[in-house]
């Protein structure tokens, strides 16, 4: 049974080559992660033309069913054989009335900036956005000639380091940059990563 949801896009964060694309739905106010596949397939660059999937448009997308995988709870397959369009645009104010911004106390309830297995056992959601302070961008070049970006800021008196997927900030003319306050989109990946199996959070949009 297919679906037809009215979306708006709040993060096209980078996914290896791809993107992981996420929102909140119109009639809900709930997050909704738009996947291509059942195990949390991310949208190649072809699908995502810059006019529709912008941050803060509001798209009409046929679905095809509700696939939580992991602990991405909110992840829904697209029909790819139907063109998405482009409703409206709201501002900030106006997404902030439909889904107020989170206040855990912990992001994803732990201090750390990473989650083990028995962190994540009895989490039912991979998002959050939260308001934080004193953030902090750094560039730094791995071994291998990349780029690794990070985002360090404070979140209820405690400072966390993540990874910063959000593509408009990866980039070295962001190197050492400062902002006082703003608003971020946390994520946490379907699976875990590393010889420790880790899930580290991420920041997918400031």
């Amino acid at each position: 049974m297919e679906y037809e949801k009215r979306i708006c896009i709040l993060t096209k964060s980078l996914k290896d080559h791809d993107f992981c694309v996420a929102g909140i739905e119109m009639e809900t106010g709930k997050w909704i992660r738009l996947v291509t596949s059942r195990d949390s397939g991310a949208f190649p660059k072809e699908m995502l033309d810059d006019k529709n999937f912008k941050e803060l448009n509001v798209l009409e997308i046929d679905v095809k069913e509700h696939v939580p995988h992991k602990v991405q709870t909110e992840n829904w397959l697209i029909n790819e054989k139907i063109p998405i369009k482009k409703i409206w645009t709201l501002s900030k104010q106006d997404i902030f009335k439909l889904h107020p911004i989170e206040r855990p106390k912990m992001i994803f309830g732990t201090l750390n900036n990473e989650l083990q297995k028995s962190d994540v056992r009895n989490l039912n959601h991979s998002l959050e956005m939260i308001e934080a302070k004193k953030l902090q961008l750094d560039t730094s070049l791995k071994g291998d000639g990349r780029h690794h970006y990070k985002i360090c800021f404070q979140y209820n008196g405690q400072e966390y380091n993540l990874s910063l997927t959000d593509p408009k900030y990866r980039s070295e003319d962001f190197d050492h940059i400062r902002i006082p306050s703003a608003t971020l989109i946390i994520s946490i990946p379907a699976t875990p990563y590393g010889e420790n199996d880790l899930y580290y959070k991420f920041v997918a949009k400031i």
